[in-house]
């Protein structure tokens, strides 16, 4: 096998040629019109075209490939590699009932989800083997549902946004009612996970578990939630994972969690503004962690537990604190499974921004108000949701603006946010109140900033910090903390 390291005349990335290189322009043509609930006869087709993908196209140099790199595309289990529903046929899906069903059949499937698709109630999807989703165009949804497969092969996702079953106040997915996950795979074998973006959900965004193999993650966009990635609740070591491409920012933790994993091979990933940890290793698990970019992670890169090992080479960490990646052990040797490229490190960022996601993009709008309510009447049930939705290096002022309420999160403003307001609402610090249970529930790194009219506080008394200040010219206004320190 080999490793082709890519110039970045090859990665479409000089400095000024990234705009100019056309690889910005859309590349995909609008999916034909659906009638809904059709069946079309596909023969062969694996629906991408049909979806409206610019599958072959320049777009992205390897952005927008016809088949995994890494794992999900190695030979395995029975299968020569992971190709979904291709050969079913193409249906269309533009009703929560039709995707349903879709979902459940039998038979091999591709299944093109159209527009937003909002279920009133939050269900997981049950989805059988031989499987494709992918969204039409631009602007496909899955609203307040998630998939769930269990002991299954041969599924792909591609080109949609997962979002928005955020269970107000439980930020930290532990109500009995909440698992609420983007993805969940039980005992499952070839997954490709791509060009998807899951963001606000309940509980983790993608999660991995009990002995699934030949899994890739790539070109997927990981957003404004506590949990990302998750793999492993199994003492056994099958788990063969490649994450690569993939544009993980304002989470908390799992970023990866890779638990007695047989092989996670995690390269060219872009991680910004993880306020807990990054990726991390336990146990047994084997990593080769290549070509990521970390730019304002606490702990970005680490091993814990017993066994395991770690190799990272290439990596770059910009504006971290904590553990950056202590070789341990012995891993494995990707290259011996499959080919790959790698993108050079510093290229990384623009890439993943530029072609990461589905088509559209995931970056937000300007906006100059962003209201956050627990009931459901504000723009966002979460702090860090709102933080998420202001566009890095913001051009104006923005106003958080926090409905009465008890928020448990810890909450932070990034040092790539300028002039943000955040604000209770009232004016009274005691109906605003910011909590936590892991220490640190405020943090105001960004210049400029200026906080009011709220209360800051942890559920337990303690000695430690519960506001920090980073940032420059920095203002508080009718502030309290209570039950630890602010510095």
């Amino acid at each position: 096998m080999n490793v082709r390291r890519r110039t970045l005349l090859a990665a479409g990335l000089t400095a000024t040629g990234l705009a100019a290189s056309g690889l910005l322009a859309p590349g995909a043509t609008a999916a034909t019109a659906a009638i809904p609930g059709s069946r079309d006869a596909a023969a062969g087709s694996h629906g991408f075209a049909e979806a409206g993908l610019p599958v072959n196209r320049t777009l992205g140099g390897n952005a927008w490939s016809d088949k995994p790199t890494g794992f999900a595309g190695v030979a395995a289990h029975g299968r020569a590699g992971t190709t979904g529903g291709a050969g079913g046929d193409v249906v269309h899906a533009v009703t929560p009932d039709q995707l349903r069903g879709f979902a459940k059949s039998p038979e091999p499937l591709v299944v093109i989800l159209h527009g937003e698709l909002v279920f009133p109630h939050y269900e997981k999807l049950v989805v059988s083997a031989n499987k494709s989703f992918l969204g039409a165009g631009e602007g496909a949804a899955v609203v307040n549902a998630g998939f769930k497969l269990i002991n299954v092969s041969n599924v792909v996702f591609r080109n949609f946004t997962v979002r928005d079953s955020y269970i107000p106040g439980d930020f930290e997915g532990k109500r009995p009612d909440n698992d609420r996950d983007g993805i969940q795979m039980d005992t499952c074998t070839h997954i490709w996970v791509d060009h998807m973006h899951f963001t606000r959900l309940g509980d983790g965004l993608v999660d991995i578990r009990k002995d699934c193999d030949n899994v890739t993650l790539s070109w997927n966009v990981f957003s404004d939630h506590n949990k990302a990635l998750g793999e492993g609740w199994t003492s056994n070591v099958v788990t063969r994972l490649t994450l690569h491409h993939n544009w993980i920012r304002n989470t908390h933790q799992r970023n990866a969690s890779l638990d007695n994993t047989a092989a996670s091979h995690v390269y060219n990933n872009y991680l910004e503004n993880i306020s807990s940890y990054g990726m991390l290793g336990r146990n047994a698990a084997l990593l080769v962690v290549e070509g990521n970019y970390f730019r304002g992670v606490r702990n970005p890169l680490h091993h814990q537990g017993p066994g395991g090992g770690l190799v990272a080479r290439g990596n770059i960490f910009e504006e971290c604190t904590g553990n950056t990646g202590q070789e341990r052990g012995q891993s494995f040797d990707p290259a011996e499974a499959y080919n790959y490229e790698l993108t050079p490190t510093a290229a990384v960022p623009a890439l993943v921004r530029a072609f990461g996601g589905p088509l559209g993009g995931t970056e937000p709008a300007a906006r100059r108000v962003i209201t956050v309510a627990l009931d459901g009447t504000g723009d966002f049930a979460s702090i860090r949701a709102a933080v998420g939705a202001i566009p890095t290096n913001n051009p104006g002022p923005v106003t958080v603006l926090v409905q009465p309420g008890t928020y448990r999160e810890p909450a932070v403003i990034w040092s790539d946010r300028r002039n943000i307001t955040l604000a209770g609402a009232t004016g009274k610090a005691e109906d605003v109140v910011l909590t936590n249970s892991e220490g640190l529930t405020l943090l105001v790194a960004a210049d400029g900033s200026t906080v009011k009219d709220l209360t800051v506080t942890s559920d337990t008394p303690q000695n430690s910090t519960v506001l920090r200040t980073t940032g420059r010219n920095v203002s508080y206004s009718n502030v309290a903390v209570l039950n630890g320190t602010s510095g």
